[in-house]
């Protein structure tokens, strides 16, 4: 575990096992530990990269317009100063985002991409769900409100009322319970931005030609009862990047690491291989 000082900024990250790279990025207020169910699968062959993003966790918090574009360059900077030219990325939800757009600016630092729960644009559906969000991490006393809010769609219903459904949730409240309710706003305006939401117009920004570009080999794993992001996002993308493939998890919501960790994490495991074997 160590910081890394770049852009500017502080990051914070961990490195894992040997072989070829593979950086994981976070989806929206969490921070490493969210991948800490596939890194031991990942780690017995992979070089695997973890950190906490700009604003989250143990990095630094700077007073900045966050963006995608933004976390992106800490992601491509953060592989120079550990010195690997490229890897690959797998990036989870608002991850899958910032993996977008790594790929879109920095191509080459890319040798395959996993993109889990994702969306390359928002629809009316889900730009409210993150502006009922924003409405709440700015209304006094509603953090509660919030963290239950996300609970109830990010996880599968059935897997809420096991026993380890509620350790998961007191584990994701508790993470997200780190982020200040300025910045947790601040995270989901970001994710407006990306999906071409303004404050009061919706227009869609659905990146086709921007996707129809990506020749990394590319990996889509989506829960099938993701009601946040359901599958026919995942498809989206799948369809429009040359070669693409996508599976989706049985009986799993949005958070899939969490929900599904050794489904989700052999998937890729298994796709990582057939890369690295190449």
């Amino acid at each position: 575990m160590a910081i890394a000082e770049i852009n500017d900024t502080k990051i914070y990250y961990d490195v894992q096992g040997s072989g070829e790279p593979v950086v994981l990025i976070p989806g929206l207020g969490l921070d490493h530990s969210y991948y800490a169910y596939a890194i031991p699968y990942l780690k017995k062959f992979c070089r695997v990269i973890s950190f906490d993003p700009r604003g989250i966790g143990k990095s630094a918090k700077p007073d900045v317009t966050y963006s995608m574009a933004l976390w992106a360059e800490d992601v491509a900077a953060l592989l120079d100063h550990i010195g690997e030219p490229s890897a690959h990325v797998v990036g989870s939800s608002l991850g899958g985002c910032v993996a977008m757009e790594l790929i879109k600016a920095n191509p080459e630092k890319v040798r395959s991409l996993v993109l889990v729960a994702a969306f390359a644009r928002l629809d009316r559906s889900l730009a409210a769900n993150f502006q009922m969000r924003i409405a709440l991490a700015e209304t006094p006393g509603m953090e509660e409100a919030l963290r239950s809010h996300v609970m109830l769609w990010t996880l599968g219903r059935h897997f809420i009322e096991t026993e380890r459904g509620q350790e998961v949730v007191d584990n994701l409240k508790n993470t997200l319970a780190k982020n200040t309710p300025s910045s947790y706003a601040n995270f989901l305006r970001a994710l407006l931005d990306f999906g071409g939401i303004g404050d009061e117009t919706f227009s869609e920004n659905n990146r086709q030609e921007e996707l129809k570009k990506i020749q990394a080999p590319t990996l889509l794993t989506v829960g099938a009862d993701d009601i946040l992001t359901p599958p026919f996002f995942s498809e989206e993308i799948a369809t429009l990047v040359p070669g693409a493939t996508m599976q989706i998890i049985e009986d799993c919501g949005h958070i899939t690491f969490l929900e599904k960790p050794r489904e989700n994490s052999e998937m890729i495991a298994a796709f990582l291989k057939s890369q690295i074997q190449r």
